[in-house]
């Protein structure tokens, strides 16, 4: 594509990105990247030419991990990174647009990447490293089954010998995967949720699991991890460093741990790039705590069993919890997935539920003996609730709807016109 055309693709995405982002109705990247791609095709391979990518891929904590790795290198690089968590094709390209060049050799794109769009993304990009966090079923009417998506990286890391790969060696299909790269540094980040990963990639098999580790008959088993964590500690080849986090949950800990690994690898000083990370007390608004009409309502995502299991730890002394489900596209439209989460660990709260599927959302809570009322709107739920600290968990729309509400965007077609009139007037 000639210069003159290209400039007019990004241009033209720039405005419907600003619209977007004005209307309150989104992030303002994945539109304006479908618009760019189809503008501008090879805009990806493109606008990355000299930079070499960090690519961190997983069915959970990609935004968060992406996070952590941004804010730990960028003491060392000039970092690109798709900060609204847009991580297919289009996120990606739109993130590109905001390239600044500098000094050579200082220049770096780190971006979490949607786990099927992985092997496609990586062969457009000037690949350095793949940090591959975990697979569970997720959205299955969009992504592939685990171990169809696992097959697709190893393939892809099998034509990259190239690649540097940082991984989690408690993940029996992570390890499956990542096996097949010449180079591949182990990190123990834990596996809480073991229903996707009792069969063996290899062989079929029963994996059996132990506190040592697991380990299938066939011979398929736990690498010894380079990286270790234990409570508040990353252990990197036996040398300690003391995380001091402000995000909540032990699963940020081991999520931090991956960051070190790409740290190690870039050769980034550890000790700076955990200090890096203890500023980061929220991403994009997952975590932090909000004030609503006098409840302090700490805000969580979750959109599958196993980033259930990790919320559990994040609920902690919260006498309320309030949960949306949604089923729209963007959260997968099957909402059976609610069977496999371990709802019975919210026995003894107070439990409303909430969003479109609070229905079903409310069977699956009578099977587990757990006591709630069914409130569809989230606001009004949080409202009622009995006590000061609430935790409010919604899987994808239903946490994006929640923040818009309260940022002043009622997703009315009122709401939108006032938001854009305080955007430009306010």
């Amino acid at each position: 594509m000639r210069k003159a055309e290209a400039r007019v693709a990004i241009a033209g995405a720039q405005l419907v990105s600003s619209l977007v982002r004005s209307l309150g109705i989104g992030e303002g990247a994945a539109l304006p990247g479908r618009i760019l791609i189809r503008l501008y095709p090879e805009v990806i391979s493109g606008l990355s030419k000299s930079l070499p990518a960090v690519l961190i891929s997983g069915t959970n904590a990609k935004t968060t991990t992406t996070a952590l790795t941004r804010e730990a290198l960028s003491g060392s690089f000039n970092v690109t990174s798709n900060i609204t968590g847009a991580n297919m094709d289009t996120g990606i390209a739109f993130s590109l647009v905001a390239r600044k060049v500098t000094a050579v050799g200082k220049d770096l794109a780190v971006f979490e990447v949607d786990e099927a769009y992985l092997p496609d993304i990586g062969s457009k990009l000037e690949t350095k490293i793949v940090a591959l966090l975990n697979l569970s079923r997720d959205q299955l009417d969009r992504v592939s089954e685990t171990r169809m998506t696992a097959s697709k990286w190893s393939s892809f890391l099998k034509l990259n010998p190239h690649i540097t790969v940082v991984a989690n060696c408690d993940d029996p299909l992570v390890v499956f995967a990542a096996q097949s790269a010449s180079e591949v540094l182990w990190v123990s980040a834990g596996l809480n949720f073991f229903l996707d990963a009792y069969s063996c990639p290899v062989c079929g098999g029963e994996i059996d699991f132990s506190d040592s580790g697991w380990r299938c008959r066939c011979g398929f088993s736990r690498p010894s991890p380079d990286i270790e964590v234990s409570r508040n500690t990353v252990s990197v080849f036996g040398r300690p460093i003391e995380m001091d986090l402000s995000l909540p949950g032990q699963c940020n800990v081991a999520n931090s741990a991956i960051a070190l690994g790409i740290c190690q690898v870039l050769d980034v000083d550890l000790d700076s790039a955990a200090r890096r990370m203890s500023t980061i007390s929220e991403v994009a608004g997952r975590y932090k705590r909000v004030s609503i009409d006098g409840h302090e309502v700490r805000m969580l995502l979750s959109k599958n069993p196993a980033g259930w299991v990790e919320v559990f730890d994040m609920v902690g002394d919260d006498s309320s919890v309030v949960v949306a489900i949604n089923a729209q596209l963007a959260d997968g439209k099957d909402p059976s997935w609610l069977w496999d989460v371990p709802f019975e660990f919210l026995k003894g709260k107070e439990v409303f539920a909430c969003g479109e599927r609070a229905y079903d959302l409310s069977v699956r809570l009578h099977y587990a003996e757990v006591s709630h009322v069914v409130e569809k709107d989230s606001l009004a739920a949080i409202r009622a609730c009995g006590t000061r600290d609430v935790s409010f968990v919604g899987n994808y729309t239903s946490f994006q709807e929640l923040r818009n509400r309260l940022n002043g965007n009622d997703g009315s077609l009122v709401g939108l016109i006032r938001s854009l009139g305080n955007r430009v007037f306010g």
